[in-house]
């Protein structure tokens, strides 16, 4: 299929150094995006994942992998925005590293756990807080980055760390010990390919042509994984360990996982049922002030055309 684009605008595509947005560098070196009539500008964001949202919300890019919580949290306040694939979930990406002498959740209560605040860290935390029967508020909760955690953690001025890689890596080389990580709880932490209604309206076959793409890069990703990594590594200018590490973290999602991501249940499996919880959670902490149902910013057309 090789759709004509409607404009020569370019659709401007971010990616970063993360497993679910490989498949946009794989597609753009291999130049199958001009196979399928595409005109793609690859836009390199590394580091600058949180500014890069905002872009998407203006229209300055027009796709983006955003974590599931950030699509709740950027369409609870006011931006149009639609999930069309599911393209990762964490495995072991994110974990919680405590100090040697601590053992499990409960010990850190009262204690100094360092995380960026109002992510999807923070409710991660949550949900491993609820299993556990304790609450956010029995622990003390310190906003930092990555970078800034892992100083404080080797300073000794914080008890534990919650971040995503390389940090984690970071903190356990420190003589950290982990407690938990995003394993116990597949499907929490899912990614989703994300674009503007008024785009996705506007260019609906443009859309589905990156559909197609997609399901090819994702393929050729799965096939041959150290070639992939291989080319992001380059594209990007990162380690080539690094960018495998990563890969064996987070897991990419193919059309078999998007069945079963777009459906209609209650567990973290559906991107539906993780909506709801994570709407409620932002709205328990006072982060938003209104539920956005998940039906009308999920949109599943373009990975069941290609079933």
């Amino acid at each position: 299929m090789s759709p004509q684009p409607a404009s020569s605008a370019p659709i401007r595509l971010a990616t970063y150094v993360w497993p679910g947005s490989y498949w946009i560098d794989v597609a753009w070196d291999k130049g199958w995006f001009e196979d399928a009539g595409l005109n793609v500008e690859r836009v390199d964001v590394n580091l600058k994942y949180f500014e890069s949202m905002e872009k998407v919300n203006s229209g300055e890019l027009q796709g983006m992998g955003f974590t599931e919580y950030d699509l709740v949290r950027h369409v609870t306040a006011g931006n149009d925005l639609v999930g069309i694939i599911a393209i990762d979930y964490s495995e072991a990406a994110e974990a919680l590293i405590a100090r040697p002498g601590i053992h499990r959740l409960q010990d850190l209560r009262g204690k100094k756990i360092a995380l960026h605040r109002g992510t999807y860290l923070e409710y991660l935390l949550s949900v491993v807080a609820e299993r556990d029967h304790l609450k956010l508020d029995e622990f003390d909760l310190v906003d930092m980055n990555g970078d800034d955690a892992i100083k404080a953690f080797n300073a000794g001025t914080i008890d534990a760390l919650l971040v995503w890689e390389p940090f984690v890596t970071d903190a356990k080389a420190a003589g950290g010990r982990q407690i938990f990580s995003a394993a116990d709880f597949p499907g929490l932490t899912y990614s989703v390919f994300t674009m503007r209604r008024d785009f996705i309206e506007q260019h609906p076959r443009e859309v589905e042509a990156l559909a197609h793409v997609w399901k090819r890069a994702e393929r050729y990703i799965r096939e041959h994984p150290d070639a992939a990594c291989a080319i992001v590594a380059r594209l990007s200018n990162e380690p080539l360990p690094y960018v495998q590490g990563l890969l064996s973290t987070d897991r990419t999602l193919g059309l078999a996982d998007n069945s079963r991501a777009f459906s209609y249940a209650a567990g973290f499996e559906s991107l539906h049922g993780s909506w709801r919880r994570m709407n409620d959670f932002m709205l328990n902490r006072g982060l938003v002030t209104r539920r956005v149902d998940s039906p009308a910013h999920l949109d599943s057309r373009f990975i069941r055309a290609l079933e």
